[in-house]
């Protein structure tokens, strides 16, 4: 349970649920604007669809960027591990000078404990990022780092020597000064460290904590001890502030400030290098994002761009098309034959379009037979559009015929069986002695038109 406590814990710190959250507002918007500008636009009909797919596939990526990285003034900050463990100290790691006295320093974040009762959660969540500041230049100074203080908001963190923890200090101060408004305050002492059972103890750690107790917000106040080992580096400035009065201790200690440059580099090649070489590796440049953000963009304009292409290609091959039997409105029985001759001769005619698939007759007066059975009886529209929506075909040509005297009116509409939109084709009027070449007129007549289409 525990381990499932702190991998969630993880989690939180990292700001992963924050960014699944944020991803999901920022999908939802997405999408609402992809279907708004859909018809707009003109954009095909599967455009929603790959809208989806592109941002479901998205989110492992973005949870990935919030676990690896940290959002920083100086970027995106690749996030080495998760929070210092407290791990136990043994007396062989833990760093000291010739003379067996190790640099202590204790950072503090100011007003933590009113922070902690006005925002819990701002508070934490100061604590958890000071502690990913530290961390790098842990690392850097060669240290060891031990939370402290009730609400862990103190770090208690050692180095080999006084140079170090100055340089330590000097340096997580002028980072900080970018990050938060909050200030930080450093204590900073040399002296013997008592190990027991892997913890840090002795007057040293009790010093050290009241020097910090005694700085200024956004200061760094070392004892006479570190003063006397940093005082011939030229890059390092500090001014006494008198023998002060520690609690618990009789003896008064000297303080110094230390002096914050505006910018603070060690002198130390190899730490310079080494600082240099570690923002190289931690910094994820916005030019590199803006640069793959652009190229999957480009990825996307093309998958539109060939999709749409080879969709119209297809959609222009394999286009159905059924030609239903015109409808003799007057029910004149001498003339019932042009209803199915009609069709069949428009049937012939357009078979000659090869971007047509046109349905075989006897296929369709299968299919009406099992639309309308005998015993049934439907509307001549409603029959055509259900006969068309079984046979899974795209268009449907229909028509309708009427005899007055020695004519016939023919009429033709063209269906979109999907949308319902119907486009008139032809409304004409032929004599009845020319029954024959009425159908062949009628039939190269609307196949020209569909042709041109």
């Amino acid at each position: 349970m525990s381990k499932k406590r702190n991998y969630f814990k993880e989690l939180k710190e990292r700001k992963v649920f924050n960014t699944a959250g944020l991803y999901a507002v920022s999908s939802f918007i997405i999408m609402q604007v992809a279907a708004l500008l859909q018809p707009t636009l003109m954009l095909p009909e599967w455009t929603s669809r790959l809208v989806l797919i592109l941002l479901t596939l998205g989110f492992p990526i973005a949870m990935i960027f919030a676990w690896i990285y940290d959002h920083t003034p100086e970027g995106l900050i690749k996030t080495d591990s998760a929070l210092p463990k407290d791990d136990p100290i043994l007396e062989t790691t833990l760093p000291k000078d010739e003379n067996g006295k190790s640099a202590i320093v204790y950072v503090d974040i100011v007003d933590h404990a009113k922070l902690m009762i006005q925002d819990e959660k701002k508070a934490i969540d100061l604590v958890h990022y000071k502690n990913k500041v530290i961390l790098p230049f842990i690392k850097k100074y060669g240290g060891i780092y031990k939370r402290h203080g009730l609400f862990g908001d103190g770090a208690i963190c050692v180095f080999s020597d006084a140079i170090k923890a100055t340089c330590f200090s000097l340096e997580i101060m002028k980072v900080w000064e970018e990050i938060s408004p909050t200030k930080l305050k450093i204590g900073i002492h040399l002296d013997k460290i008592v190990l027991e059972k892997g913890e840090i103890l002795g007057k040293g750690i009790n010093i050290t904590c009241e020097i910090n107790k005694l700085t200024t917000p956004g200061g760094i106040c070392i004892s006479s001890a570190i003063s006397n080992m940093v005082q011939k580096r030229p890059d390092i400035h500090f001014k006494s502030i008198g023998k002060k009065n520690l609690k618990n201790f009789e003896e008064e200690q000297e303080l110094f400030i230390l002096n914050i440059p505006e910018r603070f580099i060690p002198l130390e090649s190899n730490h310079a290098s080494s600082m240099e070489q570690s923002m190289t590796e931690n910094k994820f440049h916005f030019g590199k994002l803006a640069s793959g953000v652009l190229g999957v963009l480009l990825i996307i304009f093309i998958i539109f761009q060939i999709t749409d292409y080879f969709q119209e290609t297809d959609e222009n091959v394999t286009k159905k098309i059924a030609v239903f039997p015109f409808e003799n409105i007057i029910k004149n029985k001498e003339f019932d034959w042009l209803s199915d001759g009609v069709a069949r001769t428009l049937t012939f005619q357009l078979s000659k379009i090869k971007t047509l698939h046109v349905i075989d007759q006897l296929q369709i007066l299968k299919t009406i037979e099992k639309v309308q059975p005998k015993e049934a009886s439907m509307a001549y529209d409603v029959m055509a559009r259900k006969t068309a929506e079984k046979m899974n075909i795209n268009l449907l040509l229909s028509g309708n015929y009427q005899i007055y005297g020695d004519k016939i009116q023919l009429t033709a509409q063209l269906t979109e069986v999907e949308s319902g939109i119907i486009e008139p084709l032809m409304m004409e009027t032929y004599s009845l002695d020319s029954l024959l070449s009425m159908q062949h007129n009628v039939a190269n007549k609307i196949t020209k038109l569909l042709n041109n289409k």
